[in-house]
């Protein structure tokens, strides 16, 4: 049960990773 808890933390993270990159890349002029 905690090697699946760990998992679904583990995409979470690199899903809004993903998206903080997308949103960054997008939008340079806020940096």
């Amino acid at each position: 049960m905690s090697t699946i808890i760990s998992y679904f933390i583990f995409l979470l993270v690199l899903l809004i990773f993903t998206l903080v990159l997308f949103i960054g890349s997008s939008n340079i002029r806020l940096i």
